[in-house]
């Protein structure tokens, strides 16, 4: 892959209360932060394995910076997040992406632990093969990862977030649009308490990607 391939990882800075609240209870904010951490640290390193990729890191809140000058993230390009809403903050994502010289560009979040180089890889040639997006459907109605070949202003624009119905709303946006696009397999996010538990079971039977910090976590046994 050239570097006209361009991979965004949107982040949140792992601040205790802030980020997968839907796991409080039976996680206190604090171990729910740890574990976030967790996920966003393991992904960022599984990207290293993809050659001639220009990274982004888009982050939020505004202000914590800090958290990301890490060595997790010193392949990345830093920049914050902007928008009201998630479809508005990837959309500026992309567009930015698309305006240094990007010709193919990925989103990609924390919360999918299955999410692997090779799979981010085949979003990229479903991309260069002709397909006007790529999506990574979720288990959950959403999708893990979304990959475009041009901006597309109107596809996330006033999309309702959170619900079962995510994925089928934008992909009717690209049939309506006359927008080809190509499904990767199904994988699950890491959102609530069961989909904790999912976690600690797929741990033990699938040994990639190797997500070393969340596989030790998950299967630390502590709550």
């Amino acid at each position: 892959m050239r570097g006209d391939d361009a991979l965004i990882l949107m982040a949140k800075a792992p601040l205790a209360g802030k980020v997968k609240t839907r796991m409080c209870p039976p996680l206190s904010p604090r171990r729910a932060a740890e574990f976030y951490a967790c996920l966003l640290e393991d992904i960022a390193c599984e990207t290293t394995l993809l050659r001639g990729v220009r990274r982004y890191l888009f982050t939020t809140p505004p202000g914590e910076k800090a958290y990301f000058l890490s060595a997790s993230f010193s392949c990345f390009l830093l920049r914050e997040q902007a928008g009201n809403d998630l479809g508005e903050r990837m959309e500026r994502a992309v567009g930015e992406a698309f305006a240094g010289g990007a010709r193919r560009a990925v989103v990609i979040g924390a919360d999918c632990p299955a999410l692997s180089a090779a799979r981010i890889r085949s979003a990229f040639r479903e991309l260069a093969d002709a397909a006007d997006a790529v999506f990574g459907p979720a288990g959950d109605g959403g999708f893990y990862l979304v990959g475009l070949n041009a901006p597309a202003p109107s596809l996330f624009h006033g999309i309702e977030w959170s619900v079962p119905t995510v994925l089928s709303a934008v992909l009717s946006r690209c049939r309506k649009a006359g927008m080809t696009y190509a499904l990767l397999p199904v994988e699950s996010d890491v959102d609530t308490a069961d989909d904790l538990a999912a976690l600690r079971r797929w741990a033990r039977t699938h040994p990639r990607p190797a997500c070393p910090r969340t596989r030790r976590w998950v299967l630390s046994g502590r709550p």
